[in-house]
């Protein structure tokens, strides 16, 4: 009850939004790479539990099983009768999972700042990312691993705070469920593991035992192998070889070879400019925390500038060091590898959660300043501009971008991709079902909508034969992904979605 009273506002915003969710999450489509990963996910089920051999010559075991692996085993108990009931089940308890970390965001954001209003803006602040928001849905890649992101953030400040074994057992584990999601969260315990590792050199400098620290490093490390080894089974048998076998994978994934529309130029999704990232990132998100998040940084810098050796000492500002390390380097190293990356900066989502704790910092900070009433103001605009985009351009908040980017008809469709996972086909499909009666109809279409044809109810799914654009198709649905944007040859629209003034998906009705 003690737990209930103290974080009563944290826990009411998580179930508003886990009842929001209970009436919504059907209206989002199943997107482009959502049967491929649940496929995964039973070829790792396969292999833990029926002792199918497919595995180790399965062509995307460098992918790693954590989260997809769970949802099966949320899936088997329930027998459904057809994917519509599956693919919706996986949609809530993915987007659950990004409610749960939030909940933890909030958790640390009051640890921090010691403040409720700071810590339920903080909670706004990561959930009301409209983008995010919507692949928490039907991302079941990106956006646990961003949420494990967040989770093993805030583990990892009750460890170094607390200096307690359980903690670092907590802390590993969550970073080698991490790591068993998407490879690149092994930048997560290097990070945290350099950071224990100065505890123990400044232990010596100050000729005091090192023995505790050490211990706790242990911890740290057996646990986060453990974790990591058993949620992803690709690593069984050989971790070592293995491991180092889909790192060199992954850092040239050139399986890929589609072209990604980019102020206006179509280029390769392996030969992207190297502004591709930043920019995405920062037309992508919310302007007002965009700017939290940037203030928190250079507070942060400024602060350790000054004093560095008690910047890396104190709890807090090391704490936020942390973050800018996590928020940074990815960015960096995708920089300067040239690594592969596409589809807006959804590879790098992950990097949204250490950034929402440098713009929790900032906003606290300007709270305790005569900005105050501005800070209130901007946060409080902020959170009802993003709330009625969202509601207003439901279910497609995954086409967000921010006021930098101009809203003058169809200029987002010629120069970005949006709908680029063609989730808004299901509502393509679903008006062409209730507006044709035919017994069939044959739908010329991006190969995508196969995937939401899986969410019409099973007499109107029959009716829909899938046909090139030379077969005689009753209709041809748009979608504008890699392809330049120009429009169709076609003329008779019958419907199409607006969003930001852009055509992100039109139905041409042809005879």
């Amino acid at each position: 009850m003690n737990f209930i009273r103290r974080y009563t506002p944290g826990l009411l915003l998580f179930f508003l939004f886990a009842v929001l969710s209970v009436f919504t999450f059907k209206d989002y489509g199943v997107s482009w790479d959502e049967p491929v990963t649940r496929e995964m996910g039973y070829v790792y089920y396969d292999y833990v539990f029926n002792g199918d051999h497919k595995l180790p010559t399965y062509v995307d075991r460098d992918h790693g099983s954590g989260f997809e692996l769970f949802l099966i085993l949320f899936e088997q108990p329930f027998h459904y009768a057809d994917t519509k009931g599956i693919y919706q089940m996986r949609h809530l308890v993915t987007h659950l999972f990004f409610l749960f970390s939030a909940f933890c965001g909030y958790l640390l954001f009051l640890k921090l700042s010691r403040k409720q209003m700071v810590a339920c803006v903080g909670f706004l602040l990561f959930v009301l990312q409209p983008r995010l928001y919507a692949h928490s849905f039907f991302n079941s890649k990106d956006i646990p691993f961003t949420s494990m992101f967040m989770i093993s953030i805030a583990l990892s400040y009750m460890a170094f705070t607390t200096q307690k074994a359980k903690w670092y057992l907590l802390l590993g584990a969550a970073c080698g469920f991490t790591c068993s999601i998407r490879m690149p969260g092994i930048l997560l315990p290097v990070v945290l593991a350099a950071v224990i590792g100065i505890d123990i050199v400044i232990a010596l400098l100050n000729r005091k035992s090192i023995i505790h620290p050490t211990l706790l490093f242990a911890f740290f490390i057996t646990s986060f192998c453990a974790t990591f080894i058993l949620f992803w089974p690709t690593l069984w048998g050989s971790p070592v070889h293995n491991f180092a076998e889909c790192y060199g994978m992954m850092s040239h994934f050139v399986r890929w070879q589609g072209d990604i529309l980019f102020n206006g130029i179509l280029y390769k999704g392996t030969n992207l400019p190297w502004i591709y990232v930043p920019e995405w990132f920062c037309i992508s998100t919310p302007i007002i925390w965009l700017l939290a998040g940037f203030a928190g940084t250079a507070l942060t810098l400024t602060v350790f500038i000054r004093k560095p050796v008690i910047g890396i000492q104190n709890n807090q500002t090391r704490f936020y060091l942390i973050c800018i390390a996590l928020f940074l380097l990815p960015v960096v190293m995708v920089i300067f590898l040239n690594s592969v990356v596409y589809d807006d900066w959804r590879h790098l989502y992950f990097i949204s959660a250490p950034f929402a704790v440098l713009g929790v910092h900032a906003i606290d900070r300007l709270l305790a300043y005569r900005t105050k009433l501005l800070t209130i103001t901007l946060c409080g605009l902020q959170i009802v501009l993003v709330a009625c985009f969202m509601i207003g351009n439901h279910p497609f908040q995954s086409v967000y971008l921010n006021e930098f980017v101009s809203r003058k008809k169809d200029h987002i469709k010629n120069n970005l991709e949006m709908d680029y996972w063609a989730v808004s086909q299901k509502q393509g499909l679903a008006y062409i079902v209730a507006h044709d009666s035919a017994p069939v109809i044959r739908v010329a279409f991006h190969p995508a909508l196969d995937n939401s044809i899986m969410l019409l109810n099973e007499q109107d799914r029959k009716r829909i034969v899938r046909v090139s654009t030379n077969e005689n198709p009753d209709y041809f649905v748009a979608t504008y992904r890699n392809t330049h944007p120009d429009d169709h040859e076609y003329h008779n629209i019958s419907m199409e979605i607006n969003v930001l003034n852009s055509t992100i998906m039109r139905i041409y009705k042809l005879h």
